[in-house]
């Protein structure tokens, strides 16, 4: 039995996007590998058909597609890109024949095009992104894109802010860019604005007969609000009239919807936990207009179970006539449940995650992380239909799970320990407190490479779900008591982690996490001296400075600490951990990323200065070309580089 090695993500095959054909007789997903000579991911559109995969697309950049009818896919993919100028925003569709043949462009727009929804005459519905001052780039105009680029290059060197948020985590400075939908015509080969200018468009479908199209409506205003501005409209087709039909209110706020068959499936909630609320189901019949509750659910509708092998999304939710199945996070596990006349019901689940699914005819495939293996393509019964991960953990040590609850006052704190490679109950072992971002994710039994590198290399491992984590409702509520419950909930776990397994050497005991784990780490070394040594990586230390930096900065501080700077300022201060920078003994490490927008630079900046300064050892890596993601979704070698520092670190301050 070998360990699990810091580069074997390397070889691992990242699964998404899971769709059948309208009919059924195949399926689809995006299979992504990682190519070491050339340092990045490539994807492929791969077809699952009579229980066999086969790739279909060579180019390595197709990420996101769907079925046009039965034998035909369409997916976006600018493969001529190397040959276009500078400034060329125009976006390409291709298709590709399930019979056999070379993709071939089918579409190319003048602008950004992120999703084509065909209409019935064979024209199609598009979102396309449009810009502040060359409003109608649209149209194809050649003097009009000349003018435009001649404006990007003579303002290449500065960025012009007049408005909030001016960037976005995994993008760049948003330049006021802002998207709209528009009426492709095929045989023209033109497109015709169909929303305003003064609105922005997220969520769009078409109704099932194709007559309208639904969309979230957001203000175009120079202050967006994170939460509680957007409003459902609906876009008659035939006349290009839209209306309000639905519109977030301080009591409701909207999270997105679903068109089914007679009615409009809305999911929205009384945020009364804040923007971190579970929403219930609400429908909006077509025929009435009555807008009613359809179901309480009070739960997430998305996969929160946290891991490092992961790359690419898919489907969540899907309507099957009125019926509609979707992922939720219950405990520490993601499953599918089906909403029908009202009612909820499981439709599938068992330890680990779903991650992305579709149905078709009664049938159903998952994307899924279960029995601690990487991501699989799994039926509707659980069985593993697919291999790509195999043969990379053949023969490895894959540490299994071990639950530890923690009694606290009126709940239990849910936690898990990883014994370390050729365990001797015996001999003592150094220990690696791992806390999750979020806060509102969990950790759940999924494979977790990094923490299965540290098992490896001899190391305990232990993680919990405090205070705050997604999958136990609205009790667990942090808002307004970061580092505090939170706090105290994993240090009990810490505690009865220690007292469980008399093998963990509670000498050398060390802590990371990332984001909401950052805060975490930068709170927990302010606090304690336990830990031998520490690393806070993507972290928060100073709200003050976070409300105005980050990319959902005044949304979300204002919201999550009760507070802001102008409102009960000694609160803010309270919460922040650069409050108790100069009370820290820790070695610490601080790993961020310099196009990290969430949680921007500055704040390991700060915890690092403010360290050095009093005189405890700190160092910080800082990695250009990455953000946020970089431990999921960072270029391979970044994600090895930052992986080995914090080991290195940890194998440093070992005793």
């Amino acid at each position: 039995m070998k360990p699990i090695a810091v580069d074997e993500f390397f070889g691992f095959k990242f699964l998404s996007n899971i769709t059948f054909s309208p009919e059924g007789g195949t399926a689809c997903l995006t299979v992504t590998e990682i190519n070491k000579k050339k340092d990045e991911y490539r994807s492929y559109l791969t077809l699952y058909r009579d229980k066999k995969f086969v790739r279909l697309t060579s180019f390595g950049k197709e990420r996101s597609f769907q079925y046009l009818d039965e034998d035909t896919i369409l997916f976006p993919g600018k493969r001529d890109a190397e040959k276009g100028e500078e400034g060329d925003i125009s976006s390409s569709w291709y298709t590709i024949s399930l019979s056999g043949g070379e993709a071939q462009e089918a579409f190319r727009f003048p602008i950004p095009v992120s999703k084509v929804m065909p209409l019935e005459n064979g024209d199609l519905l598009v979102l396309g992104t449009t810009f502040p001052g060359f409003e109608d780039l649209y149209k194809g105009d050649p003097k009009l894109l000349a003018a435009y680029q001649k404006h990007m290059k003579d303002n290449k060197d500065y960025e012009i802010i007049e408005q909030n948020p001016w960037w976005w985590n995994g993008a760049t400075y948003t330049k006021g860019a802002y998207t709209s939908l528009f009426r492709y015509d095929r045989k023209k080969k033109a497109l015709t604005r169909l929303t305003a200018l003064n609105e922005n468009v997220g969520q769009a479908e078409l109704s099932p007969d194709k007559k309208y199209a639904f969309f979230m409506a957001y203000p175009v205003k120079p202050f967006l609000k994170l939460h509680g501005t957007g409003e459902i409209r609906r876009l008659d087709l035939e006349t290009g009239k839209s209306k309000s039909i639905v519109k977030s209110a301080k009591d409701l706020e909207l999270h997105g919807f679903a068109a089914g068959e007679t009615f409009l499936l809305v999911m929205a909630a009384e945020p009364v936990y804040g923007l971190n609320t579970d929403g219930d189901f609400y429908k909006w019949d077509y025929r009435t207009g009555e807008f009613s509750l359809y179901a309480k659910h009070g739960e997430s509708l998305h996969s929160s179970v946290g891991t490092d092998v992961r790359y690419g999304g898919g489907r969540g939710l899907k309507m099957d006539g009125d019926v509609c199945y979707f992922i939720s996070t219950r405990f520490d596990s993601a499953g599918l449940y089906k909403l029908e006349d009202g009612e909820i019901t499981q439709v599938f689940g068992k330890p680990g995650s779903v991650d992305s699914f579709d149905i078709c005819g009664g049938k159903l495939l998952m994307i899924g992380l279960f029995d601690m293996k990487p991501l699989e393509l799994y039926d509707g019964k659980g069985r593993r239909l697919s291999r790509f991960n195999e043969a990379a953990l053949r023969g490895k040590y894959v540490a299994q799970p071990e639950i530890l609850n923690v009694k606290r006052k009126g709940y239990d704190v849910h936690g898990f320990v990883l014994k370390p490679m050729d365990y001797d109950p015996e001999k003592k072992y150094p220990v690696i407190l791992d806390v999750h971002g979020g806060p509102k994710t969990v950790y759940g039994p999924v494979f977790y490479h990094e923490m299965q590198y540290w098992a490896g290399k001899g190391y305990f491992v232990i993680f919990c779900n405090p205070t705050g984590s997604d999958g136990r409702g609205a009790f667990m509520d942090i808002r307004g008591k970061y580092g505090t419950v939170d706090y105290e909930d994993i240090m009990a776990f810490t505690d009865a982690a220690l007292k469980a397994y008399p093998a963990m050497d509670k000498k050398n005991l060390f802590e990371t996490g990332g984001s909401y784990g950052g805060f975490m780490t930068n709170w927990i070394i302010g606090h304690t001296n336990r830990f031998k040594a520490a690393a806070s990586q993507r972290s928060i230390s100073n709200w003050f400075s976070m409300l105005g930096v980050s990319d959902i900065g005044v949304g979300f501080t204002e919201d999550q600490n009760l507070s802001s700077p102008w409102e009960n300022p000694e609160k803010l201060w309270f919460h922040s951990p650069m409050k108790y920078a100069d009370k820290v003994k820790t070695p610490t490490l601080f790993i961020h990323s310099f196009e990290d927008y969430r949680c921007p630079i500055d704040q390991g900046y700060q915890m690092f200065t403010s360290l050095i300064a009093h005189g405890v050892e700190a160092k910080m890596v800082c990695f250009r070309g990455e953000n946020h993601e970089l431990s999921r979704s960072g270029k391979p070698s970044h994600r090895l580089k930052r992986l080995n520092e914090i080991t290195e670190w940890f194998e440093k301050h070992r005793g």
